[in-house]
């Protein structure tokens, strides 16, 4: 590029600078650069010389000098600078400056310079059209000054007044001519002054019109008057005289040459100065002028005012718009006068030449245009018709039509006056087309002409339009043209016979009303054309589907019937209407299209072909990728080219065939690449994007089988275009993990088309050329592989050179290229285009291929080196490795080096969750600071080999590239620490910020002097503390908020209304900052909204002054330390600590009373019972809350640990920062360690009440251990001091065993680590502190023995947590543990530890015999219990060891301390209504008082056992538990009615009742009698809407050996006639509300003497949902949590109604499996069941829920699918696949789970008819007929503890189905965890069966309970245990009995098995 000249670039400078300063002129320097700009030349206004042409206060011919041409250059800068003013000031800087100018533009003279033909169109103009404008814009934006700009307009309009009148004068006589005859040599000045007056006046005009609002309604008519007058005819005269004296000067005078040169070349760009000229400005203003009066200025600037007022709404709104009718005159009498003049014509006017011709037809034009609005606003001041008149004469003569600018103007005028009037619109609608199909019709004027008439049509009827578009069609017929031409007649629709219906739009039987005709002179062509263009303009725009339709058919009619010509327009024209059409007529039309170019190639057709492919190019252009057709062009495209050349049988026309076939898909390239240019991310908003993946890899696929190679004439020819579409390509194998089942290259039909054996050759000889290091590789491959390898080849190196190269290595992912040979052929072609890349990278021509770019690409192959499959990483590191080493400044840029070091993080973030979240691990891994994402294998071991491997090249890299640019590099490192922000538990843990920190002190090899530097002994040195001082240095001016004066400078960050006028005060003062301090504090302890940022700014604030200050700033300090503390949440106390320490640290004066806050607030935290002291999320037996039959519910187990651990992490944080400045100030002060032991007291003392919540025993023990540090190091306390701080130490920790042991919740193992190292460093501390209080003193018992307490009980809670920790680990038993505590204690040892609990607590003393299995501590605790009951009343636990199993003898008076005993559990309450306890009153009464402690949401669970306590209910205190019970739930009263029917008979015919009937039916009775009206009106709808469903089962056995169909026709006719009435439900969904019945949906289900059916049901269920504490700032406010509104959600649930089958044994195998579920979540164990809903209604009847998305293993196999195993490779994807994985992740996690609950309750009859599997890869059992204690027939086939088959294991560990694979290891896990959890409640749970032993089902035998409280092995340690289930999964999995019964189901019953 040529550069400016030196002149140029001042004036460029110049320009720029004044739009800078007008800009950003929002500080007092800025403005001061305008200032000094509009100084540089500023002259006094001109005084008048007193000549004889003088013209009032303002000289004509003033002595003034001529402006130079710098001054010229500074005036249109600052003139131009205007329209950017940012503010209004800055306008009464320009304004004053620019109003000196305006009034002498008309004489203004410049000073002689060749610079000045630079300025277009002569420096005349420019002059005055910069001013006028600069004036204008300036004004609008300082608008008080807006009559300055007023006063300089008149000025200048008086001058140019006066100017004129003069010129007039001159020639008063009309001799003007003959004096200036003899001017020959040169030019009068008076003439001259003529010439430059017009031309000014030009610029003028402009100015104003484009800035017409200025100006008012008044102002504007004024102002037109007064030009009008100034152009008045003797003006006209005297210009043309002047310029006719002008071209007949013969002199050679400088001046008379310059002025010829200005009027040649204002001829030469097409503006020929004259009158004409000035008057087209003129009419340009009016029209301005007239615009506004019809639209908004905003109207006016976005659109044509003519476009804009074709709406009727728009023209109602002008027609109501108030405007004065004299304003309206005016203007329409001048455009009415102007019009005339132009008809007319005058002396001044000589059209002489075309472009004179032109100026007039746009005066014309104007006129016009001005008069439509006009007649628009007042009728009678501008007749509307006499427009009309006009408008159709100006349309009927070709030569005005023939320009452009008119012709425009009237057709649209037209539009406009067509709205007006449906008789115009009627009138028009015959003359429009006529216009159309006559000769000599510009094609340029066809879209407007069409969309003239378009809008004309829309206001008449349908019929109309119809007619025209036949009438416009039939002139393309075959009998029009040339044998038409010379004899003109009416072209009439053909007649039809009948009425033809085309696209729903009845076709004309008759000929058109319309007669178009076309003269033989005219060019028929150029008529078809036109005629072709308004058909399609017409149809587009109407936007109606059918008559796009038929427009487009009856275009597509006319193809072959005129000329090949009249073909190609149709074809091309029919394009743009497809767009606008239906979807079938797209389609249509691309299918013809297809055939069009098939034909036109086989013929030769060139014109066919060319308008096909223009097309089809017009297509991609205009088509929308919003658009439905988007997808379907483009699918449509590439199916197009993947069809082409299908193998044909026969040799000889293969070759034709191919050659065809490569012809035909050259003709969709450029389509297809015009179509990705336009719409760059198109494809990606595709709906099926995995669809066009997969047609872009087959269309490329075949382009190759046709040789469209690098190296071929098709590729040679066709470069460009296959660049583009290699770029927009997605990988040849998509990313999809579904799609990775097997090989593409295998399965894909398009890798065989052509294949022989001669092909094959030829193909891989092109291969080898283009991969010679590989040819024996090649030649070993097949034809497929090859052409998969040649096409990858061509699409890498393609988009390789075109700057795209990142997406190659997506090809990696087929699995075929794990073979060695199509391996190493793709690490050739990665590094051929690799080099591809490089090569264009290092010419250092391509921007695409800059720095940035190549960084963008590094960045992309830095996520492919963490890549989860490990060929991929492969090849991303050798790619890496190349653009490192040859362009090492890639490295440089902020996007590779940022993405590295996240990727860092990201890894080591991912590999950390082995320990964060052991069994939920995520696939997917995003920075939230980078766009940085990386999806990962479930292998932990693999994720951290990539790891360690990343870590290892980037290390590399760094080093590399920091020996070229270390300043640099450092540099962005020091960047990226600046802009982390940690986040998170482990956020401070950051591997990138830490590899950030170490590259930075890296001394570079370049660095001689530092490397001269040798090592001193075991020593290396490092710049990092340069490193970190230029970092802290960077911080400092990077957040330049520091306070220079602690008196002074203060806060400006309060949103608060009443302090902001306060802090922009000068002179902020210390109470003014405490002021706003106290307020946030405040608002955050009344629990209002603090934003984070607003509290970090205050304090930082705060801070700083307190670091600096030497006074005793109390205030500050007070809410330095409240406002987090008032907030309390991690993030709030996180920033006070950082705070805190800094100002200590700074200022140490500070220490003690930051100190004396810190306690203070944690004081109030203890006593507001804040944080780790709420009691919200304490730990909850799942016995006592409410249980749920319905998945496992993750997803709010984690919502709740992580709102605990939210609630706790303030305390945590705390506890840090207190241990840690503890031990920092020992022996500091004696005021600091009187503060920590006070605030140790009162603390300790609140112990009791910290949550006990299993997340809680990390802050319990961390609060003692730091008690025992500041015991141990209280140098200055007394021994009675220490003796009490010790005292309260050790109650302190034993409170923790006061209630039932916890495991860890969660899978965090990092966590339980964390735990286990804690009560290490306790015991540790403990024996530190032995001697205190270890001998008993005055006053002063010992504390030894419960010091030997508490550490037995240590040593046990390490225990614990080590097998959980390690359940599998033989090795690691004793994990952690002291060798003196490894043994477990003898009974001598824990009986004297039962008398140390005993005296500290009783409920210690209870968990002591929970935590120990011994039987002679269970005897002696019961002993205390029997002889101390009252001591034990509020220990719940202490009751079932005190009455055991059965009311023992050796209680009587004790019992009536069950009067105020704490309730059990509702399950254990229950059971004390057994005969076992005698019925005793004080038993029964306790009993009776625990259920009523419980909610019915809690006991509605254990109805069915409530119901069999009917059976012993002598006295009558459980039936009336029911009847009140009842009456606050209708929903209890109604389950418990069911279940009394279903338990009133034995029998499943109710033949043979029970025992209990007599019981159930009294009580039934007595509940039904006890319902309100209201009840009981709810109690008959919803049995009757229940009977109703159930009766159809019934109805239904008559057809039991019918057809299924027949059946399903039974089961919805029966459906059809229930009514829903309101509330009713389905038993087994009593949270949910009956809406509506899917009355299609029943289905018969399989069985030989029954009918049971499945019916699908729209259920109705209200959700509350909770806020969790996270999202609340107030954790530990009681008013914290919050429920939301209820609000409802219907589902569809699908039901099974039986009738027949006893499903009472279902309902207590779900309720257990239910029951279950509540234990795993309590303690977040990341398992899974679905407990789904039986209830029994009724003897043999019950309602079962449907598992939903859901399978048997059965149907798996009648569905040819071989093995668990294959179905999961089929459904979710290989092994390497994510969704493979999260499937078989989900597998473990359900099978652990079913296992160990299979185990514990003994379900039999596992064959694969009663397994199922879900979507999410779950497997469910179902159908519990034979448990515990019963098998099919009698006889135990079924010997395993529980089903593990070979190929269950094969889903977990691949087909080699080892035992040592990542997930079996984790099922062993599980298994061993949910064991162990049910253990904790092995009584509980056995106590549920307990009560139902009576019930008469078939599982129960005598030995049954015995035998199931044998299988949780309480007897063993938690490690003996852990063992045991291990034992269990091993026996499992290698047991014959498991394989012979699913073969003895596959020979009787055809259920499959593998």
């Amino acid at each position: 590029m040529t550069p400016p000249p030196p002149h140029r670039l001042r004036r460029n400078a110049l320009e720029k600078l004044a739009v800078l300063s007008a800009e950003r002129s929002n500080t007092q320097s800025q403005s001061a650069d305008l200032k000094r700009l509009c100084r540089l030349y500023s002259r006094k206004p001109l005084q008048s010389n007193g000549s004889a042409c003088s013209g009032g206060k303002h000289g004509v011919l003033g002595a003034k000098a001529p402006t130079s041409l710098r001054e010229l250059e500074t005036i249109i800068a600052l003139s131009r600078a205007a329209t950017h003013l940012s503010n209004a000031q800055d306008g009464e800087q320009l304004i004053p400056y620019l109003k000196q100018y305006l009034p002498t533009a008309p004489q203004q003279t410049f000073s002689e310079s060749p610079f000045l033909r630079d300025f277009e169109p002569s420096p005349w103009e420019a002059f005055t059209f910069n001013v006028t404008a600069g004036l204008l814009a300036a004004g609008k934006k300082a608008v008080y000054l807006r009559d300055e700009v007023i006063s300089a307009i008149n000025d200048y309009i008086e001058v140019c007044t006066n100017l004129a009148r003069n010129s007039t004068n001159l020639n008063v006589n009309g001799d003007m001519g003959r004096e200036y005859a003899g001017y020959e040599d040169s030019l009068p000045p008076e003439l001259a002054l003529v010439i430059r007056l017009a031309i000014s006046l030009l610029g003028f005009l402009e100015a104003v019109a484009k800035d017409a609002s200025f100006f008012n309604t008044k102002e504007r008519v004024r102002l037109v008057m007064t030009i009008k007058d100034i152009l008045s005819t003797g003006f006209m005269t005297a210009l043309e005289t002047a310029l006719s004296t002008l071209r007949n000067a013969k002199g050679s005078q400088h001046e008379v040459k310059e002025w010829k040169r200005w009027v040649k070349h204002y001829a030469a760009i097409r503006r020929p100065l004259g009158g004409m000229l000035l008057k087209q400005g003129f009419m340009a203003f009016v029209c301005s002028c007239t615009s506004i009066l019809v639209a908004p200025p905003e109207a006016i600037e976005r659109e044509d005012v003519l476009s804009y007022l074709r709406s009727k709404r728009v023209l109602q709104d002008v027609k109501n718009t108030a405007s004065s009718f004299e304003v309206v005159e005016v203007l329409a009498d001048i455009a009415a006068d102007e019009y005339a003049i132009i008809e007319a014509g005058s002396d001044y006017l000589q059209l002489g030449s075309a472009w004179q011709h032109r100026l007039a037809f746009q005066v014309k034009g104007h006129a016009l245009e001005s008069f439509l609005h006009c007649s628009l606003l007042q009728e009678h001041a501008a007749d509307p018709d006499l427009l009309l008149a006009w408008l159709e004469s100006t349309l009927g003569d070709p030569i005005q039509m023939a320009d452009e600018g008119l012709a425009t103007i009237v057709l649209r005028s037209l539009a406009v006056l067509g709205l007006t009037s449906s008789t115009i619109a009627s009138n028009l609608s015959r003359s429009v087309p006529r216009y159309i199909v006559q000769g000599g019709f510009d094609p340029r004027l066809a879209p407007i002409a069409a969309s003239t008439l378009s809008s004309i049509l829309s206001l008449l009827p349908d019929d109309t339009t119809i007619t025209t578009l036949y009438s416009l069609g039939n002139v393309l017929s075959s009998n029009s043209g040339a044998d038409r031409a010379g004899n003109p007649t009416s072209v009439n629709t053909p007649t039809f016979k009948g009425h033809q219906v085309v696209n729903g739009i009845k076709q004309q039987p008759a000929g058109s009303s319309i007669s178009l005709e076309f003269s033989e002179l005219d060019d028929s062509s150029l008529v078809y054309g036109t005629v072709i263009h308004t058909i399609v303009g017409v149809a587009s725009q109407s936007q109606d589907q059918k008559m796009i339709a038929l427009a487009q058919s009856m275009l597509v009619q006319k193809i072959s019937r005129v000329n090949t010509a009249v073909d190609a327009k149709i074809i091309t024209e029919v394009a743009t209407l497809s767009i606008y059409g239906g979807l079938l007529e797209f389609k249509s039309l691309l299918k013809l299209y297809s055939k069009l170019s098939h034909d036109a190639l086989i013929q030769r057709d060139q014109l066919l072909l060319s308008s096909v492919n223009a097309a089809l190019l017009r297509i991609s252009r205009q088509i929308s990728q919003d658009s439905d057709k988007y997808e379907i062009y483009l699918t449509h495209l590439l199916e197009t080219i993947i069809s082409k050349g299908d193998a044909h049988t026969s040799d000889n026309s293969r070759a034709a065939d191919a050659e065809l076939a490569s012809q035909e898909i050259e003709q969709l390239l450029e389509p297809l690449a015009i179509l990705y240019i336009v719409h760059e991310t198109g494809s990606d908003k595709t709906h099926q994007q995995d669809k066009i993946s997969l047609l872009q890899r087959d269309a490329w696929f075949n382009m190759i089988v046709h040789g469209f190679s690098i190296i071929s004439k098709f590729g040679q020819r066709h470069r460009k275009e296959m660049e583009v579409i290699a770029k927009y390509t997605r990988p040849t194998i998509p990313e999809s993990p579904h799609d990775q089942v097997e090989s593409d290259v295998e399965l894909n039909t398009v890798l065989r088309r052509a294949m022989s054996p001669q092909h094959t050759t030829e193909q891989k000889q092109k291969l080898i050329r283009l991969l010679p290091g590989c040819e024996s590789d090649i030649k070993s491959l097949g034809y497929p592989e090859v052409i998969f390898l040649h096409t990858t080849y061509v699409i890498s190196f393609l988009r390789a050179i075109t700057g795209d190269f990142g997406q190659n290595l997506y090809s990696f992912l087929d699995p075929k290229l794990k073979s060695n040979a199509m391996s190493n052929c793709m690490l050739a072609i990665t590094g051929t285009a690799i080099n591809a890349y490089l090569g264009k990278a290092l010419k250092g021509s391509f921007h695409a291929f800059s720095a940035p770019y190549v960084a963008q690409q590094l960045s992309t192959l830095f996520v492919s080196c963490c890549h989860r499959i490990e060929r991929v990483q492969q090849a991303a590191v050798l790619c890496a490795d190349r653009i490192v080493a040859q362009i090492p400044s890639a490295l440089c840029q902020k996007r590779s080096m940022f993405t590295l070091l996240e990727l860092l993080s990201i890894m080591y973030y991912s590999c950390l969750e082995a320990d964060v979240e052991e069994y939920d691990w995520k696939s997917k891994h995003t920075s939230r600071k980078e766009n940085v994402s990386v999806e990962l294998s479930d292998n932990y071991t693999f994720r951290q080999t990539t790891l360690s491997n990343f870590h290892r090249k980037a290390k590399s890299w760094v080093l590399a590239v920091m020996n070229f640019a270390p300043l640099d590099m450092k540099g962005l490192l020091q960047t990226y620490l600046s802009e982390h922000d940690d986040d998170g538990a482990y956020g401070h843990i950051a591997l990138g910020r830490s590899f950030a920190l170490e590259m930075g002190s890296v001394i570079p090899s370049t660095d001689q002097r530092l490397a001269a530097i040798e090592k001193q002994g075991e020593f290396s040195i490092n710049t990092g503390s340069d490193f970190i001082a230029q970092y802290t240095t960077r911080q400092e001016y990077r957040f330049d908020d520091s306070v220079a004066d602690p008196d002074h400078e203060w806060l400006r960050f309060s949103n608060s209304e009443a302090y902001n006028h306060t802090l922009t005060r000068n002179g902020r003062r210390m109470d003014e900052a405490a002021s706003i301090l106290a307020e946030i504090e405040g608002r955050a302890l009344s629990h209002r909204p603090v934003p984070i940022r607003e509290m970090r700014d205050g304090l930082r604030r705060a801070a700083a002054v307190l670091c600096r200050t030497i006074s005793d700033q109390c205030t500050l300090v007070h809410h330095l330390v409240g406002i987090p503390f008032a907030v309390f949440t991690k993030q709030s106390i996180k920033l006070g600590i950082s705070l805190w320490m800094g100002v200590i640290k700074e200022n140490p004066r500070m220490e003690t009373r930051i100190l004396v806050e810190i306690a203070s607030n944690f004081e109030t935290t203890v006593r507001k019972r804040m944080g780790m002291f709420h009691d919200k999320f304490n730990y909850v037996d799942p016995f006592y809350i409410k249980e749920e039959f319905a998945p496992s519910d993750r997803g709010a187990v984690t919502k709740r640990q992580q709102a605990a651990q939210n609630l706790i992490a303030p305390h945590f944080r705390l506890l840090q920062f207190l241990s840690s400045h503890f031990h920092a100030t020992r022996l500091y002060s004696v005021y600091v360690e009187r503060t920590y032991d006070r605030l140790m007291h009162i603390v300790l003392d609140h112990m009791q009440t910290t949550m006990q919540s299993p997340l809680g025993r990390e802050t319990h023990f961390h609060v003692v251990l730091l008690g025992l540090r500041v015991l141990q190091y209280s140098t200055n306390a007394t021994i009675a001091l220490r003796w009490r701080l010790k005292d309260r130490i050790l109650s302190a920790a034993l409170a923790w065993f006061a209630l039932p042991p916890r495991w860890s919740f969660g899978n965090n193992r990092l966590q339980v680590k964390a735990e286990v190292h804690l009560l290490s460093d306790v015991v540790k501390a403990l024996d530190a502190v032995s001697a205190i209080g270890a001998k008993p003193a005055t006053h002063m018992k010992s504390l030894e023995a419960r010091q030997e307490l508490l550490l037995k009980l240590i040593n046990s809670e390490e225990s614990r947590l080590t097998v959980w920790l390690f359940p599998l680990d033989q090795e690691r038993k004793h994990y952690l543990t002291s060798s003196n505590h490894a043994r477990p204690p003898t009974d001598a040892t824990l009986t004297s530890l039962l008398s140390s609990a005993w005296s500290e607590s009783p409920a210690i003393a209870v968990q002591l015999a929970t935590r120990f299995t011994s039987q002679r501590l269970q005897n002696e605790l019961r002993g205390l219990i029997v002889h101390y009951p009252e001591k034990f009343g509020d220990v719940a636990e202490a009751l079932p060891l005190l009455l055991g199993s059965a009311l023992p003898r050796d209680l009587s008076w004790q019992l009536k301390y069950l009067l105020y005993w704490t309730p059990v559990n509702p399950i254990t309450a229950v059971t004390y209504f057994l005969p076992a306890y005698g019925n005793h009153p004080f038993i029964i009464q306790y009993a009776m008082r625990a259920l009523d402690s419980h909610s019915v949401d809690v006991t509605f669970f254990f109805v069915p056992q409530i119901v069999q306590t009917l059976r012993y209910d002598v006295l009558g205190y459980v039936e009336r538990y029911i009847i009140e019970t009842a009456k606050f739930s209708q929903l209890f009263a109604h389950q418990i009615i069911w279940n009394m029917k279903a338990n009133a008979y034995k029998d499943e015919d109710a033949t043979i009742p029970d025992g209990i009937k007599p019981a159930l039916d009294n009580v039934m009775n007595s509940l039904i009698d006890s319902f309100s009206d209201p009840d009981r009106d709810f109690y008959e709808r919803e049995f009757s809407f229940f009977n109703e469903v159930t009766s159809i089962s019934g109805k239904l056995k008559p057809f039991i050996k019918e057809p299924k169909p027949v059946k399903k026709q039974k089961i919805e006719e029966e459906l059809r006639k229930i009514k829903v009435d309101v509330g009713v439900y389905l038993p087994s969904n009593p949270d949910g509300v009956v809406v509506g019945i899917d009355r299609k949906s029943g289905k018969p289900l399989q069985s030989h003497a029954k009918a049971p059916y499945m019916a699908t049901f729209r259920i109705r269920k209200e959700r509350s949902d909770i806020d969790d504490l996270e999202s609340n700032d107030q954790a530990g406010n009681p008013n914290a949590l919050s429920s939301k509104p209820e609000h409802t959600y219907e589902v569809w649930q699908s039901a099974i109604f039986k009738v027949g089958d006893d499903c009472r044994q279902d309902v207590l195998a779900l309720q257990m499996i239910s029951c279950f579920r509540g234990i795993f979540a309590s303690i977040g164990l990341d398992v899974y069941v679905h407990p789904y809903r039986v209830t029994a209604t009724a003897p043999g009847c019950g309602v079962i829920d449907f598992l939903p998305n859901s399978i048997s293993r059965d149907m798996l196999g009648r569905e040819a699918v071989n093995g668990l195993y294959e179905y999961f490779v089929t459904k979710y994807g290989g092994e390497d696949s994510v969704r493979f994985q999260a499937a078989r992740t989900n597998f473990v996690k359900s099978m652990a789970a079913y296992s160990v609950i299979s185990y514990l309750l003994q379900f039999k009859d596992r064959h694969n008819g009663n397994i199922m599997l879900d979507d999410a890869g779950h497997i469910l059992h179902i159908d519990f007929g034979f448990c515990f204690d019963i098998a099919p027939g009698g006889v135990k086939f079924e010997r395993a503890p529980f089903k593990l088959t070979s190929e269950m294991v094969a889903v977990m560990s691949g087909p080699d189905r080892s035992t040592n694979s990542q997930s079996y290891k984790w099922f062993e896990e599980l298994c061993i965890k949910s064991f162990l959890a049910s253990r904790q409640h092995a009584e509980k749970l056995v106590q549920v069966v307990v009560v139902m032993l009576d019930s008469g089902l078939p599982c129960f035998k005598p030995e049954t309970i015995d035998r199931f409280r044998e299988r949780f092995v309480l007897e063993k340690t938690e490690r003996e245990a852990a063992d045991h289930m291990k034992e269990l999964c091993k026996k499992s999995y290698g047991d014959y009995s498991t394989r012979v019964y699913d073969q003895f189901q596959y020979m009787t019953n055809g259920i499959p098995y593998q």
